[in-house]
């Protein structure tokens, strides 16, 4: 095969996003970041996903014989801090964040912009550093507002009332200092 350094401006234009690749089975979760997904098929509709050898989601994905594939904001800090390195098998990479489950019982973290809930329809161990699965789509979704616009908002409005709820605290404080004076 042909090196990669030679054709890397070739390669970079071929689709690429931050995914995060997602599932479960009994009470095992697992998740890791892939890079390449790509459609295969649109009647009915399928995904391709790369995965890197050796996750420890490999064998949740195999038993539970399908996965979620979730759209993440390239810039979204804890997606990519939390994922970013390969978890052990035995902690639960899901924990730290709010999810929701898809109806095949994958995880979907609440800060994805878009999820895919997929059947495996095929497995390939290629001679390379990856794992290829396809998929077939039986559910997706979208996140209508992302968290960190909720969150971003109810800090505007936090803002907006602090100002009101220490003046009124100050007149409180006020008020109970001076006491009505007493008849002798």
């Amino acid at each position: 095969p042909i090196e990669r350094c030679g054709i890397d401006d070739l390669l970079d234009q071929i689709p690429s996003g931050v995914f995060l690749l997602t599932g479960a089975f009994g009470d095992m979760r697992g998740a890791t970041l892939v890079r390449w997904v790509q459609q295969v098929a649109s009647q009915p509709p399928m995904l391709v996903v790369a995965i890197e050898k050796g996750q420890p989601l490999s064998p949740i994905i195999r038993d539970s014989r399908g996965f979620a594939l979730c759209l993440i904001a390239a810039n979204d800090p804890v997606c990519t801090r939390l994922f970013k390195q390969i978890p052990e098998h035995t902690q639960d990479p899901m924990i730290s964040i709010p999810c929701m489950k898809t109806p095949s019982g994958a995880p979907v973290p609440l800060r994805a912009t878009a999820w895919f809930d997929c059947e495996i329809v095929r497995h390939f161990d290629i001679e390379a550093d990856h794992e290829v699965y396809i998929g077939c789509i039986h559910h997706a979704g979208r996140n209508e507002v992302l968290p960190s616009a909720v969150t971003k908002g109810a800090a505007k409005k936090r803002k907006s009332q602090t100002p009101k709820t220490k003046s009124a605290g100050a007149r409180l404080s006020t008020q109970t200092k001076s006491r009505p004076r007493r008849a002798r």
